[in-house]
């Protein structure tokens, strides 16, 4: 049975787009974070949501989405060859390309020494996980996040959930719940427990079982889901914050896809389609022009009205690069399919 093209979500868009504007700010506010003191006053907006760390928030977000949007394409219909190859196709050649250029300039203009590394392990950055694994080993990282890694982990996990959220919805659940929990409580050396995919799978699983059974929230779950908010933000309790996180962040997509509705006008609209079709691009480089561009900026210096000033303009060179890397993409995919045409 052949996969149709589905009409676009409205709320799917608004929640990526969502995220992708609270992982620019975590990456530029957690500049302060690290700093000795901490310039807090230049904290762009804030840094902490619902008494969780706003990168904790968006990333939650983004995951919940991720399953959301699978389920929404594949329910009816997945045939494995062409699902892993879409899934290969989306992430890599442009991963690939926006490497190539950060590694040239890393070399070029910033004269980056690699020399301590082990050459064996280029494997991890080809495979998309040498930010996944850069906390427990060295890796040539220089774009992305541990969430590609993760991501990738759960893209191949995608059939199996699948199978589980059509077939068997309440073991399934149970199962990962389990999973989940023994990840936090027993998982003890390497990888932070945030981004170990198995601490991630209920908010996946939640993705895919809500755009399965429920589709839409009411009035009634959304103004629970927002006492749940409130309520963690007023009481902010110190027990473990991947748990907090977990149930933070189904809360606040339960919240965000009953408000989209009232958010679907024009611009609204189309600032949302725009970031949420450059997501990925966005994702891969925002990092590394944040990091470039506030190495050129002593923050103990400028008042917090030109932090925001600086934090516009790496939004903007962030926006440029990712249409940059975008148009690409697309040639480069053009051009492999050309060739690949040609010889057959």
């Amino acid at each position: 049975m052949k996969t149709m093209k589905r009409e676009r979500i409205f709320y799917l868009d608004f929640i990526r787009a969502l995220a992708v504007i609270l992982i620019l700010l975590t990456h530029y506010n957690a500049l302060f974070l690290y700093m000795d003191p901490q310039p807090l006053d230049k904290v762009v907006i804030t840094y902490r949501i619902c008494n969780l760390y706003i990168g904790d928030f968006g990333v939650s977000l983004f995951f919940i989405i991720s399953g959301a949007a699978l389920m929404y394409v594949y329910e009816n219909s997945c045939n494995l060859a062409k699902f892993y190859k879409k899934r290969f196709v989306a992430i890599y050649p442009m991963f690939w390309i926006t490497y190539i250029i950060a590694f040239v300039i890393q070399k070029l203009v910033y004269h980056a020494d690699y020399s301590g590394i082990p050459k064996q392990n280029i494997l991890y950055t080809i495979f998309g996980f040498d930010s996944y694994y850069a906390a427990v080993k060295p890796t040539f990282f220089i774009i992305g996040e541990w969430f590609l890694g993760c991501i990738i982990l759960v893209y191949i996990l995608f059939p199996l959930l699948r199978w589980g959220v059509n077939k068997h919805p309440g073991t399934f659940s149970a199962a990962i719940i389990l999973v989940y929990l023994l990840s936090i409580v027993c998982y003890q050396t390497g990888l932070s427990k945030a981004e170990l995919v198995t601490v991630r799978l209920p908010e996946v699983f939640f993705g895919m079982l809500y755009m399965k059974y429920f589709k839409k929230t009411n009035w009634k779950v959304a103004l629970g889901a927002l006492a749940v908010l409130i309520a963690n933000t007023i009481l902010s309790p110190a027990f473990n914050s991947n748990i907090q996180t977990t149930y933070v962040g189904i809360a606040a997509f339960l919240v965000l896809t009953f408000i989209a509705k009232y958010m679907e006008c024009g611009v609204v609209k189309a600032i949302c389609s725009f970031l949420s079709k450059y997501a990925y691009a966005i994702f891969l480089i925002h990092h590394f022009i944040i990091y470039k561009v506030t190495d050129m900026v002593d923050f103990y210096k400028i008042s917090t009205a030109e932090s925001y000033g600086v934090f516009g303009i790496c939004v903007g060179i962030i926006l440029v690069t990712s249409l940059v890397l975008y148009f690409l993409n697309d040639k480069f995919m053009w051009l492999f399919g050309k060739i690949v045409n040609k010889e057959k």
